[in-house]
């Protein structure tokens, strides 16, 4: 029984290391593929994965294949090609911290998956089959990739989409766009990228794109990553923002975005996608978005993820600092009326973070009513403010005891 099953290109990504003594650019042959990169994470989370695709029957292909074996993905569904090469892409790093791809796929092992070389029975035995678009460009794999995903939501699977849009590899943009709204269209889960939901629906704003998508999708679940600004997840009418995890020591952005989706379907398997919360919706934004982080500080996503409890510490960090970093404040408040007790609950729901009251021993949320009646209210109370602003001086000032 496998947790997550992927479908889609396995190549070789040629990534920048440095340059010679000529001045000549050196690149480094890291194992990459979005779908592969997934897998990596989901199995270095201890989860059962396998890979379906093609490579070529030469040295990279054999390669590729080592490294997935090796990396705790079953390479059962994948082929090997004797006529045509693995497929190559040389990422070069922009001024701006942005990614330029050149291919060599023209045509590539990947594209020359046939519908026959899908393996039925590992997409019978997952939990959630996993695809993007690069596997739509070309035939034949673009119709043996369509027909994997059919089989797969007849047999009751989850179905997770990524676009990992490449412009340079589609024959032009309606191409392009018809192919991602399919995978829009069949998936119960969607991961896709600011950029990407701003080229596919023309909208700069990110819950008009998403309202967009929602009028052509069943998806239950969909999140949208911001890169540097961290991502948003929309679920059943609620939208939750999850920070960054910013971070001096990135040098590879490659598999950011895979690392993410593979934190996102983490949470899936463990949660499922019925009667989450918005507290659920920020654990899983939190744990997806720690993780890309860290892969940013390594080269070769797909041998480079990290464990788990790298990615708990880096989490469990960042809440000491944030915490350390919130400004708490106390006053004296008097509330000896119900309609003063009324008027109090009514502003404390003004506040963000946790506003408390203190009486002794004891300790009541102030958002609380029923609470605060269950307080002596004849004395002066304390009122504790963990994230203190500014702003709420002017909310409090009225029920300060003089």
């Amino acid at each position: 029984m496998y947790d997550v099953v992927a479908l889609g290109e396995l190549l070789i990504d040629f990534v920048q290391n440095g340059s010679s003594r000529n001045g000549n650019p050196v690149f480094e042959a890291n194992p990459g593929g979005a779908p592969c990169n997934v897998l990596a994470m989901l199995a270095r989370l201890g989860y059962q994965t396998a890979f379906i695709g093609k490579v070529g029957d030469d040295f990279f292909g054999k390669m590729l294949g080592k490294t997935i074996r090796e990396t705790g993905i079953s390479a059962e569904g994948l082929a090997y090609d004797k006529n045509v090469n693995t497929t190559l892409a040389f990422v070069h790093t922009l001024s701006d911290g942005d990614r330029d791809f050149s291919f060599y796929r023209n045509p590539g092992a990947d594209i020359m998956l046939t519908e026959q070389e899908i393996s039925k029975r590992l997409i019978e035995e997952c939990k959630i089959f996993h695809f993007g678009s690069l596997s739509l460009t070309d035939e034949p794999a673009k119709t043996a990739a369509k027909r994997a995903v059919a089989f797969a939501k007849a047999a009751g699977k989850l179905i997770s989409f990524d676009p990992n849009y490449r412009e340079r590899l589609w024959e032009n943009e309606e191409r392009a766009k018809e192919a991602v709204w399919y995978g829009i269209s069949v998936c119960d889960i969607l991961k896709i990228a600011d950029n990407e939901i701003k080229w596919l629906t023309g909208l700069n704003d990110y819950d008009e794109g998403v309202r967009a998508v929602k009028e052509r999708s069943g998806a239950k679940l969909i999140n949208v990553t911001l890169g540097s600004q961290g991502s948003l997840s929309y679920y059943q009418g609620r939208k939750v923002c999850g920070k960054p995890f910013l971070n001096d020591r990135t040098i590879d952005t490659t598999g950011a975005g895979d690392t993410f989706c593979a934190g996102m379907l983490h949470f899936v398997l463990e949660r499922g996608l019925d009667s989450l919360n918005e507290t659920d919706l920020e654990e899983m934004l939190e744990f997806a978005n720690a993780a890309a982080s860290i892969v940013t500080t390594r080269r070769g996503a797909l041998s480079s993820m990290p464990e788990k409890e790298e990615i708990e510490r880096l989490i469990l960090g960042d809440r000491k600092v944030e915490k350390e970093q919130k400004a708490v404040k106390t006053f004296p408040v008097t509330l000896h009326s119900v309609d003063k007790v009324k008027g109090f609950v009514n502003d404390m729901g003004r506040i963000g973070g946790d506003a408390l009251l203190l009486a002794g021993k004891y300790v009541i949320d102030a958002k609380s009513i029923m609470g605060i009646f269950s307080l002596d209210l004849s004395n002066p109370l304390q009122l504790q403010i963990e994230d203190w602003k500014e702003e709420y001086a002017e909310v409090i000032k009225k029920y300060l005891s003089p």
